[in-house]
């Protein structure tokens, strides 16, 4: 039987980290292929727990209570997973807690934090950049969004080189380097991966009751068998459409839909699970674009479809008009984070969560990407051997208690309903994928429409025409690249 992912949580996620610039993930077979057996494996666990190595802090490091302050918004796992003031008896929090607790008595350091109650993507990019451009040690950890911030606080030097931070290990298994070189566009590194940083992929939420009742293959075996593929989940989507209230007009307040989504980023994720990135890095370290391709073209036509047959509910905005939701039992698939699980707890349909669907089964493996938010340290900082050992003590006790914690009971505790989910879970985590495009460029000029395509092209325009498409996005996209690595280079030659 396959080791639990939270049996060796750290070397597991080292292993799921399958990056686009790296080797060939694994074949499917070698996560789960087969239904949980329900045996537990503790012997198995205890052992892969032992074995874990020490980390190699100098004892005798005092830092005299001085501050370390981290500075995040109100958004997705920050909200929840990141911070605890006090212990309230919450499993999750108590362990934050306590990790908190260990670091600063180790060190004799004074943890600090500032959650920005704005949900805005730009809160915290434009609160630490005034403090960097004025040298004032202010924070001395910043947690971005995945993509609001990247590009610019690389670019314009506003980042410290994580290569030359004194006490972190990168080779040690509680920090991710494939990631992180995969974030290196340049000379230098400046987004620290490591199991500080919890991952929140998006996955499928799936309404059981409508499985049963319109007598669907069982999504979960199609999973296991390798077969969940973009092919079956449109078929199924395209199945439960419905004018339930014959008006002719389909309406989420009174239809059913196959799939939605809160937001539109959530659709990206077909793209990568299919295997398709929009760059590619080249021999000599650089990115290029990677989209035009044959599978992308597909993707794109076959979304059009769906959006041409109503077989996609689009609310107007996240936060504005009509969220159709599993619990009205007129929604097959629901698109979400990790943490949307939180809101679906008093649900009473029966529902599960699936990963992504492959392109086709001759794809190897399914692709889970990350959404999670990237940590950097400002230039700012006067002290980079208290920060480091910050950093490094904080990823080596994030993996000894608050990670195993953060698998085990929220999200196989919590949030999974059956056993079948768990072990979608430990799918979803083994094949955790990063597109560094999207990350850098997500929002830029002629990236935003690549990176967006389902959604921007396929959905809204309903079109297939992927060629024109990229067309015209691609001599944008490309100068998007050429400007960054021209401002990149003048602040690393300096």
């Amino acid at each position: 039987m396959k080791t639990r992912l939270s049996a060796a949580l750290a070397a597991t996620l080292l292993l799921a980290a399958s990056l686009l610039s790296c080797a060939e993930p694994a074949d499917v077979s070698d996560i789960q292929t087969n239904a949980p057996d329900n045996t537990p494996d503790t012997v198995a666990e205890t052992e892969a727990v032992s074995k874990r190595p020490a980390c190699n802090l100098p004892e005798n490091l005092d830092f005299g209570g001085a501050a370390f302050h981290t500075i995040a918004f109100s958004w997705q796992g920050y909200l929840y997973y990141f911070f605890a003031d006090e212990e309230n008896g919450d499993i999750m929090n108590d362990a934050i807690y306590a990790r908190t607790r260990t670091i600063e008595e180790r060190l004799n350091v004074d943890l600090q934090h500032t959650l920005l109650e704005s949900t805005a993507i730009t809160e915290v990019p434009n609160t630490v950049k005034p403090t960097v451009l004025a040298g004032d040690d202010v924070y001395q950890q910043v947690l971005f969004h995945c993509i609001e911030g990247v590009s610019s606080f690389a670019s314009q030097g506003y980042l410290y080189n994580l290569d030359e931070m004194p006490h972190i290990d990168i080779n040690a298994e509680w920090w991710n380097k494939e990631q992180m070189d995969a974030l290196r566009l340049g000379e230098n590194t400046y987004f620290a991966v490591n199991d500080y940083m919890l991952p929140c992929p998006y996955i499928v939420y799936f309404s059981k009751d409508m499985i049963n009742d319109l007598e669907f293959e069982d999504p979960y075996q199609l999973v296991y068998d390798g077969r969940w593929t973009l092919d079956v989940f449109t078929q199924m989507a395209r199945t439960v459409v419905s004018d339930l209230d014959g008006n002719g007009k389909m309406e989420g307040e009174y239809d059913r839909f196959g799939v939605t989504a809160s937001e539109v980023s959530k659709y990206n994720s077909f793209v990568t699970g299919a295997d398709q990135f929009i760059t590619e890095k080249t021999s000599d370290g650089q990115i290029t674009l990677a989209i035009n391709t044959e599978k992308m073209l597909h993707i794109v036509e076959m979304f059009a479809d769906l959006a041409k047959q109503d077989v996609c509910f689009m609310p107007q905005s996240e936060y504005e008009g009509y969220h159709l939701t599993l619990d009205t039992g007129r929604l097959l698939f629901d698109l979400e984070t990790l943490t949307w699980a939180e809101k679906m707890r008093d649900y009473t349909v029966e529902f599960g969560f699936l990963p992504y669907p492959k392109y086709d089964e001759a794809q190897k493996t399914y692709r889970s990407l990350d959404w999670g938010g990237l940590m950097g340290i400002p230039l700012s900082i006067t002290d980079p051997e208290l920060v480091g050992a910050v950093l490094e003590l904080q990823a080596y006790e994030s993996g000894n208690s608050v990670l195993p914690t953060y698998y085990d009971t929220v999200l196989t505790g919590k949030l999974a309903r059956d056993e079948n989910a768990v072990k979608m879970l430990d799918i979803v985590f083994d094949t955790i994928c990063y597109e560094p495009g999207g990350n850098y460029f997500g929002f830029s000029g002629g990236f935003s429409d690549l990176f967006f395509a389902l959604s921007s092209l396929s959905l809204t325009q309903k079109s297939a025409d992927f060629a024109s498409y990229y067309a015209r996005q691609e001599k944008t996209a490309l100068k998007t690249i050429e400007k960054f690595y021209q401002s990149l280079n003048d602040v690393e030659l300096q």
